[in-house]
């Protein structure tokens, strides 16, 4: 072979070697590029779960918080149902005492008006010492007479004083028997 054919031989090979270079250095950059976007796109795949990630963290925070807000407003109204509980306790026990106050009252004006009927048979003069009528009907008081009325009430009460020492007139001129009105109530 001839020297020519040898170098021509050898200079292709070195153009072919060139080439092939070329087309690698060309190429290995377009793979790098390649890899390069290709992470990139698994970053931001992977920024994009961390956020909805973060998103579904802040909702459970916030529901547990809202649970947390339902649990003390039901802890405040069971507190505001003690307290009304305890007022309506406090309140019932001041009306038992109120009861007993008006029980005691009541018992003390039936005393009074036991007391003034007592009085008023022993000053009515159609009336026997034991209460009974002397109309002749056994247990019935006599009705008033119109001189036992003054302007509708019965005049025939007594204060302290025995029926006997004083006057159907006298006991007119001292007292007037009246029921009593809201105004002589406590």
């Amino acid at each position: 072979m001839d020297t020519t054919t040898l170098i021509w031989i050898i200079v292709g090979i070195a153009i072919v070697l060139v080439i092939v270079i070329v087309a690698l250095v060309l190429t290995a950059r377009g793979r790098r590029k390649r890899r390069l976007d290709h992470q990139h796109d698994r970053a931001e795949r992977m920024r994009a779960e961390a956020r909805e990630t973060e998103l579904a963290a802040r909702e459970h925070e916030a529901q547990a918080a809202r649970a947390q807000a339902d649990a003390a407003a039901a802890n405040a109204a069971a507190e505001a149902a003690k307290a009304r509980a305890a007022e309506a306790a406090i309140d019932a026990e001041r009306r038992a005492g109120t009861i007993d106050e008006h029980r005691e009252e009541a018992t003390g004006l039936r005393e009074r008006q036991s007391e003034t009927l007592r009085k008023a048979d022993a000053v009515d003069p159609y009336v026997d010492g034991d209460g009974a009528a002397a109309s002749g009907v056994e247990g019935e008081r006599a009705a008033p007479s119109p001189a036992n009325d003054v302007d509708g009430h019965d005049v025939r009460i007594t204060r302290d004083a025995p029926a006997d020492a004083r006057t159907r007139d006298e006991i007119a001129d001292d007292e007037v028997t009246r029921p009593p009105t809201r105004a002589d109530r406590p």
